[in-house]
C-alpha cells in the first residue's frame, strides 16, 4: 500500500512537468544553504534544501545542478517523517524527492527539507544551484517554483523554455542580454560548435585552426578544439565560415560527432530517414548521423519533415544540446 501511494505521488509530479503547470506566487520559498561555495579534493561540501513559509507541503521534487568535474554526490537524506526518494544524478543534474505517506498534514512554516553531501573531486566553484521545486499539498495540488535563469522573450517558444532555462542556469548557454535570449535568431556555425564544446567539456591542444578563424575571435579556442577532435571539419580549403548561419543538417552532424568523441556511442548501423517526407533533401554525408540522432529521440522533426537545409535557430540549438546531455 505504501509503495502504491508513493508511486501515485510520483505520477502526479510527472504529470506536473507538462507545459502549463502554474508558477508559484506568494511568500513560500525554497533555498539552498551551503557549507562552502568552493570545493577541495576529497573534502565534504554540505548543502541543505530549506523551505520557508510553507503552507501544507506534503511532497516535493527538487532539481539541483552542480559541476560534476568539481564535486560528486556522496549521500542525501531527509529527517522529515515520510518517504525520501533516493537522488538521481545525470551529468551535473540531480533530482531529489520526498512524500509523506497516508493522511498526514503538510509541513508548515520554515524547516530543513533535506541534506545533500558532496565530495570534492577538484578545487573550484561547484556551481550548486537550485533550478526548480515542484511542491504538492495534501490534496496533491501542484505548484512549481522556478529558480532557473529567466528570459522575458520566450513567448511562442514554450517547447524550448525548459531546455533554454536549464542550460542557462548551468552556464552552458548564454542570453543575448540579461533578460533576453532571442530564441528565433539564427545561430552561427562558430556559436553552435562552441556550445557543443562547452556542453561536453571537451578539450584538446589547439595547435592550429581554420584560416578564417582569428586568434582574436571569441570562439577561437572552441573551434580549434573541435577542429582538433574532428567535430568541425570545415567547408573546404581549410575554411570554416564561422559567422555563417548553420544549417539544421550541419548542426546535427556536428552533434553526432561530439557525442562520439564524448563517449556516448550511437547506433552507426542506422541510415534510414524514409519516415520523413523530405528525406531526399538530406546530403549524403548527413544521412547516417541524422538517422542515428532520430533513433535516439534527439531529433523529432516537424510535421513529418526534417528540414535539413533550413537554418537553425537558437531555440532549436538549445533543445538539441539539452537532449544530447540527457542521453
Amino acid at each position: 500500500m505504501r509503495k502504491l501511494i508513493v508511486m501515485y505521488v510520483i505520477a502526479v509530479m510527472i504529470v506536473a512537468c507538462i507545459p502549463g503547470a502554474g508558477y508559484a506566487q506568494g511568500n513560500t520559498d525554497f533555498t539552498l544553504s551551503k557549507s562552502a561555495e568552493n570545493a577541495l579534493p576529497d573534502q565534504v561540501l554540505k548543502v541543505t534544501l530549506n523551505g520557508s513559509n510553507l503552507k501544507g507541503l506534503y511532497a516535493y521534487e527538487a532539481l539541483i545542478t552542480f559541476d560534476p568535474d568539481i564535486v560528486e554526490l556522496e549521500k542525501a537524506e531527509s529527517k522529515l517523517e515520510g518517504f525520501f526518494i533516493p537522488p538521481k544524478t545525470d551529468n551535473g543534474k540531480m533530482t531529489i524527492a520526498f512524500t509523506k505517506i497516508g493522511k498526514k498534514a503538510g509541513e508548515q512554516g520554515s524547516t530543513a527539507l533535506s541534506t545533500i553531501v558532496f565530495k570534492g573531486k577538484a578545487q573550484g566553484n561547484a556551481h550548486i544551484k537550485l533550478v526548480s521545486v515542484k511542491a504538492l499539498d495534501p490534496n496533491l495540488t501542484v505548484t512549481v517554483y522556478s529558480y532557473g535563469t529567466k528570459f522575458d522573450d520566450l513567448a511562442g517558444y514554450e517547447w524550448a523554455k525548459t531546455e533554454i532555462e536549464a542550460l542557462a542556469s548551468s552556464g552552458i548557454i548564454k542570453g543575448t542580454s540579461a533578460t533576453t535570449f532571442s530564441p528565433g535568431d539564427n545561430i552561427t556555425r562558430a556559436d553552435f560548435i562552441s556550445l557543443l564544446v562547452r556542453a561536453f567539456k571537451l578539450n584538446a591542444e589547439v595547435d592550429g585552426n581554420f584560416n578564417d578563424v582569428e586568434q582574436s575571435d571569441y570562439y577561437y579556442k572552441e573551434v580549434g578544439i573541435a577542429k582538433k577532435l574532428g567535430i568541425a571539419q570545415g567547408t573546404g580549403d581549410n575554411q570554416f565560415e564561422p559567422r555563417k548561419r548553420i544549417s539544421r543538417q550541419d548542426m546535427m552532424v556536428a552533434a553526432a560527432r561530439a557525442m562520439k568523441i564524448a563517449g556516448r556511442m550511437l547506433d552507426e548501423s542506422v541510415s534510414d530517414l524514409n519516415s520523413f517526407s523530405d528525406s531526399s533533401e538530406v546530403a549524403a554525408y548527413a544521412v547516417s548521423p541524422l538517422a542515428q540522432l532520430v533513433k535516439q529521440g534527439i531529433i523529432k522533426g516537424y510535421n513529418g519533415m526534417i528540414k535539413p537545409n533550413d537554418t537553425a535557430i537558437r531555440a532549436e540549438a538549445a533543445v538539441i544540446i539539452y537532449r544530447l546531455l540527457n542521453k
